[in-house]
């Protein structure tokens, strides 16, 4: 329970009385003795100087150490004379022999028998406090339940609300393999791994344990930027700037990557091989996070496929630890592809939705309208389709909105990929922001002012992904979301902008499936258009690409997925009603019912013209004169395409003819009725 070397604060002597520490030239340095003390608690060695600052105040450290250990650390580092674990640590970083030559400077000069003594006091001083301390920790320790009676509880009643409260301890002994935390967005996931792992990771290399270094996967350049930000201020909480600057141990435990630089390492030649092997071997635990990448990024990247068999083949030899809150294809992937998961090892928490005060489905072509009559003061988030979308809405809106999408988006990325003019802190810069689903993957937007989340995607994953991006602040930060109804668009009616992204994906699969029919049939493509066209549709597919040198690449997951999705949108297109399509897709439970949105002016006309029949023409002209129902072209508007709006309401129109005698004898008319009268 005492010290690792017990050195000395500059000079570096151990209690064995051996210097470890030197001044210019290798001149022995003489000083204040203060022990080096690493003190127990709740099972992990702590070093003395992380018992003071934030962590003491948060209580993860226990005790307060005498004075004379503050700053011994940071002292140690500054003055590079480390006693001989750190020394171990720069050999190591540095290619240097120092311990080596701290071990024959050990044999020189011993502590004296004092010093001993005063030193062996202080030790068990602290270890006392301490132990007293760990005894007052473990009496008010919470009550565990064990994790296979999770699905027991009801998620209202779930007391966990973020992932280090349901882990705990545990990913101390998960071993080798593979951890699921299925767990929502603003559970805490990340906040767990930069936290609690990689400052237990910290924690054992202060101790001498270097074995626990972790390599953290995610799958977008602007959220690696933000982890590791966020690591570098949980170093700075435990350190304090000065240490940091000098060495930051958290950079040293924790790698932060991306899914893609490792794909380019796979692809790479002999020497980039190396460097991926290198990277695998340099950390024990790797982390997948935003992991359903490989269900959502493959129809776009040729590439996912290779980190997928990369990290499967790590679980062999490392804890690999994937997380998502949308992952439930990506389970069913990694299963088929690597085997089932230990039931103890799958962790899951449910996402809260209690911030929704209410949910709506909306027209786009009322989207600008909706947008314009929002509250003063309350902002607007507006997650769309692709970068075509935010063209259309600058027009509209100029820079009075902020327009985002991904640095990789060939067409768009020099015009709308700077997210520092869009979010600073998590807080939005403009009223309203439109952006691709670029910014649905693991960032987190933290403004009380955002009231209002618009969601014109029709994918269920990047709905629920999206859906997922405000983080309260507390129980009175809420908002109201809209979801687009692709049932209301005029033109194409349910299928509307549907059969434009029906489209898209059978171009991406056409190739790829002639491909996967055989040489026989790809032969046949290959001939059936000019080799320019045919070139061209392969480079869009996305999912089968070709080079001259190597030939054909085909990635499998991007088939997988684009098969899926065909599946999935024709499902959704051969439904009556696309709100009923959409909630037996939706990955999501807002325990309220999604209403079609009401323009306040015309649901008053529609109620105040309730059973007065009228002419056709005149009702169709008056309801069209508010302007919320999109006209195609000069057309008159139907009746069917009319209850199609009106049903939204609450009510519809009948056709009938009078019956009385006289001028307008079995004349046509309409009249307006409340939806639950024809029940």
């Amino acid at each position: 329970m005492i010290c690792s070397e017990g050195a000395t604060a500059g000079e570096g002597d151990c209690r064995q009385g051996k210097p470890c520490g030197r001044g210019e030239g290798g001149r022995i340095l003489r000083r204040e003795r203060l022990p080096c003390v690493q003190v127990i608690q709740g099972g992990k060695l702590v070093p003395a100087e992380r018992l003071r600052g934030p962590l003491f105040r948060q209580g993860r450290i226990v005790m307060r150490p005498q004075q004379r250990l503050l700053g011994f650390l940071r002292q140690r580092l500054q003055d590079r004379a480390p006693c001989s674990f750190f020394l171990k640590l720069l050999d190591e970083q540095n290619g240097t022999c120092e311990y080596e030559e701290y071990q024959r400077k050990c044999e020189e000069e011993p502590l004296t028998e004092e010093e001993q003594k005063e030193q062996a006091e202080q030790v068990k001083a602290v270890n006392k406090e301490l132990e007293r301390r760990n005894a007052e920790s473990e009496q008010n320790k919470p009550e565990v339940v064990p994790k296979q009676q999770l699905e027991l509880i009801p998620a209202e009643t779930m007391r966990w609300s973020y992932a280090s409260e349901l882990i705990g301890n545990e990913f101390r002994h998960w071993g080798n393999g593979r951890v699921i935390l299925d767990m929502g967005t603003g559970c805490g996931k990340s906040e767990f791994i930069i936290r609690k792992m990689a400052g237990w990771a910290v924690e054992q290399m202060l101790h001498g344990d270097n074995s626990n270094r972790i390599l953290y996967l995610c799958s977008l350049t602007i959220l690696k930027e933000e982890l590791r930000s966020r690591r570098k201020e949980e170093a700075l909480a435990v350190f304090g700037p000065e240490m940091v600057d000098d060495w930051d141990l958290y950079k040293d435990v924790l790698t932060i990557e991306t899914y893609q630089h490792m794909e380019k390492l796979c692809r790479g030649n002999e020497k980039n091989q190396k460097e991926l092997a290198e990277l695998l071997a340099h950390h024990r635990i790797i982390v997948a996070d935003e992991c359903h990448y490989w269900s959502e990024f493959s129809s776009f990247n040729i590439n996912t496929h290779y980190s997928l068999e990369a990290i499967l083949e790590a679980e062999k030899d490392h804890t690999v630890v994937y997380m998502s809150a949308t992952g439930q294809d990506t389970w069913k992937l990694i299963e088929e592809q690597g085997g089932p998961t230990s039931p103890e090892h799958i962790y899951r928490l449910p996402q809260s939705y209690e911030h929704v005060k209410a949910a709506y489905f909306y027209a786009r072509y009322n989207l600008v309208a909706i947008l314009k009559n929002l509250p003063a003061g309350e902002k607007a988030i507006v997650f769309v389709e692709m970068g075509d979308d935010l063209v259309e809405m600058e027009k509209i809106f100029g820079d009075a909105a902020g327009y985002y999408c991904s640095p990789y988006n060939e067409r768009y990325q020099k015009k709308y990929s700077d997210l520092s003019c869009c979010v600073k802190d998590g807080r939005q810069l403009k009223d309203i922001l439109f952006t691709t689903k670029a910014m649905g993957v693991g960032i987190g937007i933290k403004d009380r002012t955002v009231k209002h989340i618009f969601i014109d995607q029709w994918h269920p994953l990047e709905i629920t992904q999206s859906l997922g991006r405000k983080r309260t602040l507390d129980a009175d930060d809420t908002c109201t979301v809209y979801f687009r109804d692709y049932g209301l668009d005029w033109y194409w009616g349910t299928n509307s902008g549907l059969k434009k992204f029906r489209n898209m994906l059978l171009t991406k699969y056409q190739p790829a499936q002639a491909y996967i029919a055989g040489e026989e049939e790809f032969e046949k493509y290959l001939h059936s258009d000019t080799p320019e066209v045919i070139q061209k549709r392969i480079d869009k597919s996305k999912i089968l690409e070709h080079n001259v040198v190597t030939g054909y690449h085909l990635n499998p997951l991007g088939v997988r997925q684009v098969k899926n999705d065909l599946e999935m949108l024709y499902d959704i297109m051969g439904m009556k009603s696309y709100p009923e399509a959409f909630m037996k897709y939706a990955m999501f439970d807002l325990h309220q019912p999604i209403k079609a949105y009401q323009f306040k002016d015309l649901e008053e006309w529609l109620y105040a013209h309730l059973n007065q029949p009228m002419n056709p023409e005149k009702m169709t002209a008056e309801i069209m004169e508010f302007g919320y129902i999109e006209r195609y072209y000069d057309r008159m508007t139907g009746q069917v395409k009319l209850n199609d709006w009106l049903q939204g309401y609450g009510v519809k129109t009948v056709s009938d003819r009078d019956r009385k005698r006289g001028e307008k004898y079995k004349k046509m008319y309409w009249k307006l009725i409340e939806l639950r009268q024809n029940l």
